[in-house]
This record gives C-alpha cells, sequence and structure tokens, in this order.
C-alpha cells in the first residue's frame, strides 16, 4: 500500500505529452482533442470535457503499449460500453478493434455522478493486463443528453521492442534495471504516500540514454504538475547529482547506452500544505539530440 491508497498497477502515462493523439469520436467523424483538452483529462480536478451521448474517446499511442490499469471519472457519464483495443488504427475509427470488455463499468470504473476525481482516482484504479496494443477506445452508447468526462488515466509503459529506442528512462538506482515496466514496483517507486506537513524526504534514481546512436545534450529536470495547488506542488520538489538541490537540474549529456550519476529527488512538504491527494511528475528532458 502507498500509505491510505493501493499501490499504483504501474506508471501512470503522461499521454498529454508523450505524443499520443486522443481523439473523441462522434458518429463517422474523428476529432483530435487539444493539449488544454488532454490536461484535463489526464489531470485531477473536477473540470470536465462536455461531450454527446454516444461520443467515444479513443487513445492512439506513437508506439505500442502495454496497459496495466486504468480510471475513468465522469459528471454524467452515460451509457458506457465496450472497451476496445486496436493495432493498426489511424483515427480512432478505422483497422481493426478487439472487444475487452462489453461495458468497461462493470470493470469496478467509479464514474458515478458528482464522485470528485480526487481522492477516488488512487482508490479505483482498475488493474488490466493488456499487452503490446496500439490504441485502446472508451465507447459510450447513444442515450440522449450529454457526457461529461471529468478524466481518464492510463497505466502502463511502452512496448520494449525497439519502437522507440532514442529515449531517456528512469533507472534504478542500485540495479541494472529501469524503472518505467509495466510493474506496481516501478509504478511507487517515487510514490511518497502519507506525508506529514513541515517534512522532507528522499528517494533516489539515475537516469539510461537508452539510443544506440545519439546522445542526450545538457538533459534537464525539472516537476510539472497537472492539478496544482497553493502552495504549489512544483515549489516543493529539488533534485542534486551531488552538488546543492535546487527545482531544476541539468545533469549535462549521455552518450548512446550511458547511466547517469545517482539523482535524489527530495520532496518538501510546505507547513501549509494543502491537505489531500495530489500528484506531480519528474519531466527529463534533452536539449537536443546528436
Amino acid at each position: 500500500m502507498a500509505g491510505s491508497y493501493p499501490n499504483l498497477p504501474a506508471p501512470r502515462m503522461a499521454y498529454d505529452v508523450d505524443g499520443t493523439f486522443v481523439v473523441r469520436i462522434a458518429g463517422a467523424g474523428s476529432y483530435p482533442l487539444s493539449s488544454g483538452d488532454l490536461q484535463v483529462l489526464n489531470g485531477e480536478s473536477d473540470n470536465y470535457l462536455d461531450y454527446n451521448s454516444g461520443d467515444n474517446i479513443a487513445f492512439i499511442f506513437p508506439q505500442q503499449r502495454n496497459i496495466a490499469g486504468f480510471f475513468v471519472n465522469g459528471y454524467e457519464v452515460r451509457d458506457p460500453s465496450s472497451l476496445q483495443v486496436s493495432n493498426d488504427t489511424t483515427n480512432g475509427i478505422d483497422g481493426g478493434w478487439s472487444t475487452i470488455e462489453n461495458d468497461w463499468s462493470n470493470l469496478g470504473v467509479n464514474y458515478v455522478n458528482s464522485t470528485a476525481t480526487s481522492p477516488t482516482y488512487r482508490r479505483y484504479i482498475k488493474k488490466l493486463n493488456i499487452m503490446n496494443i496500439r490504441a485502446i477506445k472508451f465507447n459510450t452508447t447513444s442515450g440522449g443528453g450529454y457526457h461529461r468526462w471529468r478524466c481518464i488515466h492510463l497505466y502502463g509503459t511502452v512496448f520494449d521492442h525497439g519502437e522507440t529506442p532514442d529515449k531517456l528512462r528512469m533507472w534504478h538506482p542500485t540495479l541494472d534495471q529501469p524503472l518505467d515496466d509495466n510493474t506496481f514496483e516501478d509504478g511507487t517507486h517515487i510514490d511518497w504516500g502519507d506525508t506529514v506537513r513541515g517534512t522532507s524526504a528522499d528517494r533516489t534514481f539515475r537516469v539510461k540514454n537508452n539510443s544506440a546512436t545519439l546522445t542526450a545534450n545538457s538533459i534537464q529536470l525539472s516537476t510539472t504538475v497537472l492539478t496544482n495547488t497553493t502552495p504549489s506542488l512544483v515549489n516543493q520538489f529539488e533534485y542534486s547529482d551531488g552538488g546543492a538541490f535546487a527545482q531544476t537540474l541539468d545533469i549535462g549529456n549521455l552518450a548512446p547506452g550511458a547511466i547517469s550519476p545517482l539523482i535524489t529527488v527530495r520532496r518538501n512538504t510546505d507547513i501549509s500544505a494543502t491537505l489531500s491527494v495530489w500528484t506531480a511528475r519528474i519531466d527529463i528532458e534533452p536539449t537536443s539530440w546528436s
């Protein structure tokens, strides 16, 4: 258990920034969601996307993925129907689709009206074991009225068979293995659980350049938050690779296949922090590849 809540089944996907193509399907039309829509859908607030009854939402990934779980919450999300996956769709409509469940609400998803997203999103994650798929789609049937989607959270990882070798990966602090696999151990490595205001704690990890040919230049670490609070969560995390702690950190270049020195992320929970369940994520980005 991560404090008072169940362990995450795997790392949560940052589909709002990782190149995932997310569409709303209305009749025969496929309509891409904006970056702002994706931030709402992947966040933890009670803001929502207001769509018609019978509209579906599909996630088309830039490479094959393994899905370990999901959470859906909405206000007046009526008539959930099938959960489907595909390996060849380009727009959420074409291609072949396989049905995982005829009614995804039967999977134990909490989508009932007026249920706040937080802390529900940590209590009712539905575990799955879907391997090597390119897209997943949440279907609804037309019952009249509207659907107000508060969030869809997806848990899982890239299917590791060489589709995207030129990337940076979080790496175990002592073992030669990744921290972004499709396991609850990796999902909870930097899950702080229950924290006390006015306290601090450290976790460690490394970064690996997974590319066989390209150098990752001037790698920047920082904290981002989709649903923030006051005081800001961004200001409550700092990083160090042996020197002074700072809210952003440049760990320099990593040659092909290289692993960084140990990195420490420090949680400094403010004495006036808002009591709730909060989510922040660590961004690891090179300024260029060469």
